[in-house]
């Protein structure tokens, strides 16, 4: 197809993604929402920020079978609807119920189109494009965030409710998804087989422990959008508004990590994971210790950063070990796994504050310190002792 080396072409395909990772664009507005609300509990003020990643698990799951009805094309329309009215229709009402209700629809438009928006890069491209797409598709999630983020936060000055005008993007995105992307050809989905004669359809151990990595990373991630603002103001740090600009830097450190990540993981390779946990430690100790906006910023550009290589990682390990025809089902897993850990969060973090008696939003971040150090030993002992098991297996040979 001549149309798929187009400027045109590849700009609409990854335009979508520019709205994927948007649900904690409004994030600034928690501490504003937690005033305006004075009777409701903190964790489900937070909830605004991570309830769609529930419903965008759901129907992560319920994309392949809705895309094989309606076809691709139509299922990435459908999902970019509802971004839309779930997006901004929560403007619209000060009732904490109804935009809890709008903003779970926006996480289901959301996962309808989560994983076709790598997988629809496989279908129209092929070698080193692909893989080259792939990395852009990580960054520009990481674009649109920052610009999303940037946008809600200038717009909540005016009013917090404005905030969620943000998602007026998604209707450009359509448009343009819709006049230039066709529906790709359908092909049949390929089966293998191990020598034993068994199916083998991906959904292997090694994809779920994937998962689960992705759940408890995005559980401690989630605190920077959920918890960054109330620390400030537990700190009573001068120049708080300043909050919706280092969100925005956050999200901007994620795009530059995403298109670095190419070159990066051919420097360090498996040792990509420790590299990126440490990182993430180290920012939450200076979150910890944070007493100005200033040192807050510096924090989250490095947990942005870090945060930007681990997830490119565990995909492409992801595409490596699962059986060819078997990726769409292996990256949906993989991404219930990290919306259930984004959804949980609040819910973890405070079983965890009342646990050990202090539930500051400082302390929060001293846990997610602790278990990014952890993380880091474990994937360290991982990357060595799979290099020293491959070292042994080629002097046998």
């Amino acid at each position: 197809m001549n149309i798929k080396n187009k400027i045109w072409f590849k700009t609409a395909l990854l335009s979508i993604s520019l709205v994927l990772t948007s649900a904690s664009a409004i994030s600034a507005v928690i501490p504003m929402m937690l005033n305006q609300f004075p009777g409701v509990s903190s964790s489900l003020i937070e909830s605004v920020v991570t309830i769609p990643s529930f419903s965008m698990m759901l129907f992560v799951l319920l994309s392949g079978p809705i895309s094989s009805r309606l076809g691709k094309k139509n299922t990435v329309l459908l999902g970019l609807l509802l971004v839309v009215i779930g997006g901004i229709l929560p403007m619209l009402t000060t009732n904490i119920t109804w935009i809890l209700a709008l903003r779970l629809v926006l996480g289901a438009g959301l996962g309808m189109f989560n994983s076709l928006a790598v997988s629809l890069i496989s279908d129209f491209f092929e070698g080193d494009e692909r893989a080259q797409l792939v990395g852009f598709q990580s960054a520009v999630q990481g674009l649109g965030s920052s610009l999303a983020t940037f946008v809600a936060g200038q717009l909540a000055l005016i009013d917090w409710p404005f905030a969620f005008l943000c998602y007026a993007i998604t209707i450009p995105i359509a448009l343009l998804f819709f006049f230039i992307i066709p529906e790709p050809e359908r092909g049949e989905p390929t089966v293998c087989t191990t020598g034993t004669g068994n199916k083998s359809r991906g959904v292997s151990l090694p994809v779920l422990g994937l998962g689960a990595a992705l759940f408890l990373f995005m559980t401690f991630i989630m605190i920077v959008y959920t918890k960054t603002g109330i620390m400030i103001a537990e700190k009573s740090m001068p120049n708080a508004g300043f909050l919706g600009t280092a969100l925005t830097l956050f999200s901007l450190s994620t795009m530059i990590a995403g298109f670095l990540f190419g070159r990066i993981y051919k420097w360090f390779r498996n040792y990509a994971p420790f590299i990126s946990s440490l990182l993430t430690a180290t920012g939450f100790v200076l979150l910890w210790f944070a007493q100005n906006v200033t040192m807050v910023t510096v924090a989250m550009l490095i947990i942005g950063f870090s945060f930007a290589l681990f997830i490119p990682y565990i995909f492409t390990i992801l595409t490596k070990i699962v059986p060819k025809g078997s990726e769409t089902i292996s990256i949906s897993i993989a991404m219930v796994g990290s919306n259930l850990g984004a959804f949980a969060s609040p819910y973890i973090i405070k079983l965890v504050g009342v646990l050990f008696g202090n539930e500051t939003a400082s302390f929060a971040f001293l846990v997610s310190a602790i278990v990014f150090t952890i993380a880091a030993l474990l994937c360290l002992g991982i990357t060595i002792r799979g290099k020293e098991s491959k070292t042994q297996t080629a002097v046998h040979s």
